[in-house]
């Protein structure tokens, strides 16, 4: 095994570690299997990585702009149709139900790894999609972000469902539907009302 390889771009390492992610699953990811798929030692990763968790966060920062990729250009579309500001996270839901189908074990890892922190407003790029930066996304009411938080919460748990075979991609829009119209939907306020 490559003893004296250097590491170049560790770019690369990223692009491989979230290759190995998506064939294998996070539980089968070590940073020996990455480094034989490198060409290196596995002790070379260490030389530019601190530990497992660190490659993992790069990972995981990697995997997320694979998740965002295409999303603005979605909402955009939704809201040039004469979509509300709000439907976005429905547009959202839907973004991420077809990135679990096509993607189920790097969307488990998204889902799982990153839960632990608020990685949905991540550099305030979700709001920068959404628009809630401009719309001062800071003063909406406190029951209207715990109820798009409790939306995105049933998204992310049905995507999961879906991924493990225990909802169907169907009833997963039926049921996102139902929690859109009642989380979030009662939030939409009509021209010159305000929301609750």
């Amino acid at each position: 095994m490559g003893r004296g390889k250097k590491i170049i771009d560790t770019s690369l390492v990223v692009d491989e570690a979230v290759a190995l992610i998506e064939e294998c699953g996070v539980g089968e990811f070590s940073t020996r299997r990455l480094a034989s798929r490198l060409g290196i030692s596995a002790m070379t990763l260490y030389n530019y990585y601190e530990n497992r968790g660190a490659i993992m966060k790069e990972a995981l920062d990697r995997s997320l702009s694979l998740l965002w990729a295409g999303l603005p250009a979605e909402v955009d579309a939704w809201r040039d149709k004469g979509g509300s500001y709000l439907g976005a996270y429905r547009v959202f839901a839907d973004h991420l139900l077809a990135f679990a189908i096509a993607r189920p074990l790097l969307c488990r890892f998204i889902l799982t790894e990153g839960a632990g922190g608020d990685w949905m407003a991540k550099d305030g790029y979700i709001e920068d999609i959404f628009g809630s930066k401009s719309t001062g996304s800071e003063s909406r009411p406190e029951t209207m972000r715990r109820d798009i938080y409790l939306f995105e919460l049933l998204a992310f748990a049905l995507a999961l469902k879906v991924i493990g075979g225990g909802e169907t991609p169907e009833r997963f829009g039926e049921l996102v539907g139902e929690g859109y119209e009642l989380l979030i939907a009662r939030h939409e306020k009509p021209l010159g009302q305000s929301s609750t």
